[in-house]
């Protein structure tokens, strides 16, 4: 898409690039009370996207990702959905609280950034602090995150626990890096195939346990990242 595409509807001004959606929110005289009307972004396999909301919130969206959010906001309170990975810089608004809900988890927040990872074929939901404060529940529990600490929900038992992390390795992506500590290459690949669209098996299912600490751009090719692996594991 060479030329930005612009595109005006009510209440709202969108400007479309190759990289990013851009939706702008118009002040209206008369503040007449009106239904949300909500969008799909889709970002597949092998890609990615920015997306900046009418309240002035910015999404990064990870390969193999879905977000649902409103045209322009309306109500008490900001609310979208998602289903695979995103890193939110949320716009302050004390008096319009900012919701991330996924299929087992929600994410309460007035002004801040963090990284929600919640793959439906993956067991766990993990919400990462990188500053400000957030409140993450589930069915059964909830917990309060401050910088540096992440919030873990099994998708099954519904449990969940509160860790301190390395919040680098949880937000890397953003910046077009793999960053990983002491990661399991069973864990590594899964990253891999949702980047570079692969599926990997297991010959012998020891070679999971492989642990890897690294940094590697994405921009780099898949056969870049295998021979990295194969010369850093012997």
């Amino acid at each position: 898409q060479k030329e930005d595409m612009k595109l005006d509807l009510p209440g709202v001004k969108i400007v479309a690039t190759e990289k990013k959606i851009v939706y702008r929110a118009i002040e209206e005289e008369t503040s007449t009370p009106k239904e949300e009307e909500y969008n799909t972004l889709v970002v597949p396999r092998g890609g990615e996207y920015m997306l900046e909301l009418s309240d002035g919130t910015k999404v990064w969206l990870n390969s193999d990702s879905e977000l649902r959010f409103p045209i322009t906001f309306v109500g008490d309170r900001r609310s979208v959905e998602i289903e695979g990975e995103a890193y939110f810089e949320v716009k302050k608004d004390s008096l319009h609280p900012f919701i991330v809900h996924t299929p087992h988890t929600n994410t309460k927040v007035l002004g801040t950034s963090f990284n929600v990872s919640a793959y439906e074929d993956e067991e766990l939901t993990a919400i990462t602090l990188v500053q400000g404060k957030v409140e993450v529940y589930n069915q059964n529990e909830k917990c309060i995150l401050e910088p540096g600490w992440q919030a873990v929900s099994n998708n099954i038992s519904e449990e969940m626990k509160k860790q301190q992390v390395n919040i680098t390795s949880y937000v890397s992506w953003k910046e077009g890096m793999f960053e990983f500590y002491d990661m399991p290459l069973g864990q590594l690949i899964v990253q891999l195939s949702r980047w570079y669209d692969v599926d990997f098996f297991f010959v012998n299912e020891t070679t999971r346990q492989f642990k890897f600490t690294g940094a590697i751009k994405r921009s780099n090719t898949l056969k870049f990242m295998l021979e990295f692996i194969e010369k850093t594991s012997n």
